[in-house]
């Protein structure tokens, strides 16, 4: 039995997965393939997130239809990998009974993408920031994930570090960690003399009044889901420089990240007994 593996590429790290993933690389033809071969696995890599398919209706609604079509044999149900699935998403696949998994939720892939999205952060700051991080008052918004792995990292470069977290069993586990920690209600009497912001939460959090109180020329990296949890248009009114850093995995060190992609796939859609070296087929799709 063959075994395709079609990767929709939106980002230098699928790229890199499309290159590592074993097998011939060959182009895709949406109709030379729609029907696909009486016996074939086929796995689609989707983007992080998925909502990149949004910007080709064309692919989307050709990735869609062979999706339906082969779904509909229920012979060789056709797996998906993707980030951050929306409702749509979601609700289709489930509706035509096809199995997927999200990057995002994947506790290896999190953990990864944590440091990754951690040493980009730094990456980000050094870029725009005045500042060397040893010395720097940095303030962290949110201590899931992602924001806690840059607390620590920045904190191991000599950074004064200072989270901002709303349950209280957040931040006692903060202080746990050693940082100094702050509810929101307290944001904006702790801005004075911030010289760097990180924010992770994904709604409003530095609005217009939080930014006022930051000096002039300090810097806001906002790495929340689109559009981000920052007044941008305040920043601008008050001389801070804020960027929305969305898929930093996807742009720095994308081959870790990639590795990351292969493992999770490799773990959750294992290669078959009866699919020879021979039989394995890799389709790159540039959306």
């Amino acid at each position: 039995m063959d075994r395709h593996i079609i990767v929709l590429v939106a980002d230098k790290r699928q790229e890199k997965l499309a290159a590592l993933l074993e097998g011939e690389k060959v182009s895709y033809t949406w109709e030379e393939n729609s029907e696909g071969k009486e016996s074939c696995e086929k796995i689609y890599v989707l983007p992080i997130p998925v909502t990149k398919l949004d910007n080709n209706p064309s692919i989307k609604r050709k990735l869609k239809q062979e999706l339906i079509n082969i779904s509909k044999r229920r012979k060789d149900i056709p797996k998906v990998f993707g980030g951050v699935f929306n409702q749509e998403w979601k609700e289709f696949l489930e509706e035509n009974q096809i199995p997927y998994w999200d990057f995002m939720k994947l506790p290896e892939v999190v953990e990864g993408n944590g440091w990754i999205t951690a040493e980009a952060t730094i990456a980000e700051v050094l870029q725009l920031g005045e500042y060397s991080i040893s010395g720097q008052k940095v303030l962290v918004t949110g201590y899931g994930c992602c924001g806690e792995k840059i607390a620590k990292l920045f904190a191991r470069l000599g950074a004064n570090v200072i989270v901002a977290a709303r349950r209280a069993e957040v931040r006692e586990a903060v202080v746990k960690d050693g940082f100094q920690s702050i509810d929101f209600v307290d944001l904006e009497k702790n801005l004075f003399d911030v010289s760097t912001v990180i924010n992770t939460v994904p709604s409003l959090v530095l609005t217009e009044d939080c930014i006022r109180r930051m000096p002039r020329g300090s810097l806001i990296i906002d790495i929340a889901s689109k559009p981000g949890g920052t007044d941008f248009e305040a920043a601008k009114r008050y001389d801070v420089t804020a960027k929305l850093a969305l898929g930093l995995p996807g742009i720095y060190t994308t081959l870790s990240s990639a590795m990351l992609l292969k493992n999770a796939i490799s773990q959750y859609a294992p290669l078959q007994e009866n699919v020879r070296e021979d039989q394995l087929w890799i389709f790159q799709i540039i959306i």
